[in-house]
């Protein structure tokens, strides 16, 4: 099935019709908030591939990435975004991924879905940023960060800074928290033309984070 609506283009299976609505809601109440952040005004709209099961994921996962047949996907990676497709996996398969939820929490996992969802959207958005500006991509500290920041996804958590500056720069690790305490620092004390230089140059991006912002935020969040 498919549903356009103000902002996205989704493509679903029928019994997710109901989650889908609900989506659609809260990305079009949303998305506008998002462009203003990176400056940009809204052109095409985003396809977003709701995928009904995990495993079915986990081969778009071996199969888009070019992985072996036998690579273990995580249980916690249950969406991306790529070339202007967001891909996600339904919230009524959750139950075979980390984030399963007991049955008197669906409220509180739709929630998170919705944010979720808009995270993959930040990225998506940062994409077409760096596309309009001819860049490459935004180093990964900010480009995680600015998705859990603008989603929403930690507004009510209580977080310490943990990882190292090398481990905030190793682009083959995760560390959301701590990318989320960084960005949020940068976005609400330093100047807005100098955050989006930073998106756009790699090199400055880490700089910045080396000479400044990690000591600034480590500082504030200590573990």
């Amino acid at each position: 099935m498919q549903k356009e609506s103000n902002t996205a283009i989704f493509n679903f299976q029928k019994e997710d019709e109901d989650l889908i609505e609900t989506l659609s809601n809260f990305l079009d109440k949303n998305a506008q908030r998002i462009y203003d952040f990176f400056e940009m005004t809204p052109k095409e709209k985003v396809v977003i591939n709701i995928i009904p099961n995990k495993k079915e994921y986990d081969n778009f996962i071996r199969e888009t990435r070019r992985l072996d047949a036998d690579y273990c996907v995580p249980r916690w990676m249950i969406g991306t975004c790529q070339d202007g497709v967001i891909t996600y996996l339904s919230l009524n398969d959750f139950k075979n991924t980390s984030h399963s939820f007991d049955g008197d929490k669906c409220c509180e996992a739709l929630d998170y879905y919705k944010k979720t969802i808009l995270h993959e959207y930040v990225h998506y958005v940062n994409e077409c940023f760096n596309k309009a500006h001819n860049c490459q991509d935004t180093e990964k500290y900010l480009q995680e960060g600015i998705a859990t920041y603008l989603s929403g996804q930690y507004d009510d958590k209580l977080l310490s800074l943990n990882a190292t500056k090398e481990q905030l720069l190793n682009e083959d690790e995760y560390f959301y928290d701590d990318y989320y305490l960084i960005t949020k620092y940068l976005v609400n004390n330093y100047d807005k033309s100098l955050v989006l230089e930073a998106f756009k140059n790699k090199e400055q991006a880490r700089k910045l984070l080396i000479d400044n912002l990690f000591d600034q935020v480590q500082n504030l969040y200590k573990h």
